[in-house]
Order: structure tokens, then C-alpha cells, then sequence
């Protein structure tokens, strides 16, 4: 039986051009909270923003074992060239609040510049509002559905 993994430059790949990934949190009542949000990554690290007052954070502080889910969808036309989706689920922790190297402004900036090319060079990371979150993942499930 062959495997349905996918390759390592796909999973990469995956990560670092999906647009969202859908956020799971735990609630108060034991209820899966799944939201999605925008992301970046690097160096097999999941990077993010978030309002201070989200469900997201209110969950976080009370369990911080989350997972991502990530889906690409490929094509399917029976011709030479499909390219096949790509699914993957990531379990770990998330860590809150931490100050990033780079200083909270840059790292704004490189979040959110996946997705603003344009963005403000100006602009100032309020952290009286957000708060920084990042996911290691402890275990990656990934394949070719």
C-alpha cells in the first residue's frame, strides 16, 4: 500500500503559501472554538496576531493545546499536470504575549505583509489591543486526500 504523505517540499509549500489556517481552541464548556486567521511561518513555526479580547485569547489562557488545519485544493481534471490538495493538521502549544526579536512593529509587519503589500511603514503594533501568539507544533499529520 503506497503512502499518501506528502512530500516535504509540498508540506512546506503548504504552509508558507496557504492564505489561512482555521484555529482551534478549546471553550469553557469542552467545545472545539475553530476560527480562521491569517498566519505566517518560518523555520517550522506558525506566527500570529490577535485581539487581546478575542475568544481565541479568553481560550488560550485557560488551555493553550490548539490545533491548525490547513487544506489547498489541488485540481482534478484528469489531464496531465492535475496538481493533487493538500491537507494538514497541526497539534501543539501555543505560547502568548511573547516579545519578538525583531521588535513588535517589524514583526506586525511581516505577519501581515502576506497579505498587504502596501501596508503602512508607519504604522505602530498596539499592544494595549493585540497580542502575539505562536504555535510549535508538537505533531504534523499531512497528506494528499
Amino acid at each position: 500500500m503506497s503512502s499518501n504523505k506528502m512530500t516535504p517540499e509540498d508540506k512546506e509549500s503548504l504552509f508558507k503559501k496557504a492564505y489561512t489556517t482555521m484555529f482551534c481552541s478549546h471553550n469553557k464548556d469542552g467545545t472545539i472554538h475553530a476560527a480562521p486567521i491569517w498566519f505566517n511561518y518560518k523555520d517550522g513555526v506558525f506566527y500570529f496576531v490577535s485581539i487581546k479580547k478575542s475568544k481565541r485569547v479568553a481560550n488560550l489562557k485557560r488551555n493553550n493545546i490548539v490545533s491548525l488545519a490547513f487544506l489547498e485544493q489541488g485540481t482534478k481534471t484528469g489531464e496531465k499536470g492535475d496538481t493533487p490538495s493538500k491537507c494538514a493538521l497541526v497539534y501543539g502549544k501555543a505560547e502568548m504575549g511573547f516579545e519578538p526579536e525583531e521588535g513588535y512593529v517589524a514583526f506586525s509587519k511581516w505577519v501581515f505583509n502576506k497579505y498587504y503589500s502596501d501596508m503602512d511603514q508607519t504604522s505602530d503594533f498596539d499592544h494595549s489591543n493585540f497580542v502575539t501568539v505562536k504555535v510549535v507544533p508538537d505533531k504534523i499529520v499531512h497528506f494528499y486526500p
